[in-house]
C-alpha cells in the first residue's frame, strides 16, 4: 500500500510544475492576468480559513455616544473598516495577494530575476491597493504610507529569508 500523503504530494508537484511550464509559454499579459487571479483566489481562500478561527472584533468595540464630534465619528468608522466581516477580510486578502502576485510576475518576467527590489515594488503596490480598497486611503499620504510600510516589511522579510537560507538555519523556498 502506498502512502497517500506522498501520492498527493507527488500529484500536487506534477500539477504545479505542469502549470508553471504552461504559464512560462504564455504572453506577458496572459501570465499577469492568470497569476493575479490565482493570487487573489489564494488570498481569499486563506482569509476564509483564518477567518473561520478568528472572531469578528468589529462588534466588540462600543460605538461612540452622541456627544462625539463628526470628525471623531468619521475616524471611528474608518478604523472599523478593516475589522469587517469575513467577506471584507476575503476581499482585502484577495487584493493584497493578487496585486502582489501580478506585479511580481510582471517584474520577474521583465527583469529576469526575483530580488529585493522586485519584492518591495510588488509589496508597495499591494499596500497601496489595500489602502484604497479597505477605505483607509482617504488621502494621498495614507495611500503612500501604506505602500511604503508594506514595502519596508517585505524588504526586511526578504533579507531575513535570504540570510537564513545562506546560513542553513531554515529552508524557506522563495
Amino acid at each position: 500500500m502506498h502512502n497517500p500523503i506522498t501520492y498527493l504530494e507527488t500529484k500536487h508537484n506534477e500539477l504545479h510544475n505542469g502549470f508553471k511550464g504552461w504559464l512560462a509559454k504564455q504572453s506577458l499579459p496572459v501570465e499577469a492576468a492568470v497569476v493575479t487571479l490565482t493570487g487573489a483566489a489564494k488570498g481569499a481562500i486563506f482569509s476564509g480559513f483564518t477567518g473561520a478561527f478568528a472572531k469578528d472584533s468589529s462588534s466588540t468595540a462600543p460605538p461612540p455616544d452622541d456627544s462625539v464630534s463628526p470628525n471623531t465619528m468619521a475616524s471611528f468608522q474608518k478604523s472599523q473598516a478593516p475589522a469587517g466581516g469575513p467577506l471584507i477580510h476575503a476581499r482585502n486578502y484577495a487584493v493584497i495577494s493578487g496585486v502582489n502576485a501580478g506585479i511580481s510576475s510582471v517584474l520577474k518576467r521583465l527583469r529576469g530575476k526575483e530580488d529585493v527590489q522586485t519584492s518591495m515594488v510588488a509589496a508597495f503596490g499591494s499596500g497601496v491597493m489595500f489602502s484604497l480598497v479597505s477605505g483607509s486611503g482617504n488621502s494621498h499620504a495614507n495611500v503612500i504610507t501604506a505602500g511604503v510600510f508594506f514595502a519596508l516589511c517585505e524588504g526586511v522579510l526578504f533579507k531575513v529569508n535570504i540570510s537564513l537560507r545562506r546560513n542553513d538555519c531554515l529552508s524557506i523556498p522563495i
